[in-house]
């Protein structure tokens, strides 16, 4: 199935995002530079862009990317705020959801401005890459309001309660190195590679079985709030599921051969 309908194909949305799908990488652009403000109308297409590129078995891996190199994503539309329906409030974090819930890797490509929705899709996404001038931050707080499309959450979890509070309530920009040390950021790397060096994890990611990255990541999210017992027994339950796949049985084979494996997800 390839709701894309090709291995190369770009496809804008009048929203103001841009898909493109090339050699089994999708990039979803936040086309609207030079800030990338997220618009309501933009969460809600959001949505079926994740459930097209979790359908379509041409992509493997998805980067998400601001346009121009001013900003990633300088946050929402706040001017719409006042505008929305309480269906609207309840629902509009969703979309962000859907994007740590989709099953095939997920990369932040970061410049500049990382802010409010912009941080919130970035922690939503696997890995995390960022040039020197990246500054992350949910300054919600500072506009009366508190972040409430998953970054509230994710921060905490991520920070733990005591730091989270630091950057939360001053609404805190965070730089790059600060960043790496807190976990939120991978990798800092210079503006003119920075592209390279994202799809080179996307090809690194790419030759690893699409079936054990699924069960790997589902996993994870099962075990990140789970008691230790808990957590052993979902990972030695995949470990088992895996074994009678053909994958599994493919990557022992390579090895034994010293060859790479050709992974196919069955």
């Amino acid at each position: 199935m390839g709701y894309f309908n090709s291995e190369s194909v770009e496809r804008p949305y009048s929203s103001g995002w841009l898909v493109r799908v090339n050699n089994g990488v999708a990039e979803v652009v936040i086309n609207r530079p030079p800030l990338n403000i997220i618009t309501l109308e933009m969460r809600m297409d959001l949505g079926g862009i994740i459930n097209e590129l979790e359908q379509d078995n041409n992509v493997r891996v998805v980067v998400f990317e601001g346009s121009g190199d001013k900003a990633f994503s300088a946050g929402g539309d706040v001017t719409e705020f006042l505008n929305t329906t309480p269906n609207d409030l309840i629902n509009w974090g969703k979309t962000i959801e859907a994007v740590e819930n989709l099953s095939k890797p997920t990369i932040a490509l970061l410049r500049g401005y990382v802010l409010g929705a912009g941080t919130e899709l970035a922690l939503a996404c696997d890995i995390r890459i960022g040039t020197p001038d990246v500054e992350i931050g949910l300054p919600e707080i500072r506009l009366g309001m508190v972040p409430a499309s998953g970054g509230l959450t994710r921060i905490v979890k991520s920070l733990g309660p005591l730091r989270a509070k630091y950057y939360l309530l001053l609404g805190r920009r965070i730089k790059p190195e600060e960043a790496l040390q807190l976990g939120l950021l991978h990798e800092v790397v210079e503006s003119a590679r920075i592209y390279d060096r994202v799809m080179e994890i996307a090809r690194d990611l790419m030759s690893l079985s699409p079936l054990a990255i699924k069960a790997l990541k589902e996993a994870i999210k099962l075990i990140q709030d789970s008691p230790m017992g808990i957590g052993f027994d979902i990972e030695r339950k995949t470990f088992a599921l895996l074994r009678y796949s053909q994958d599994f049985q493919e990557g022992i084979e390579a090895f034994k051969e010293k060859r790479q494996p050709r992974f196919q997800g069955l």
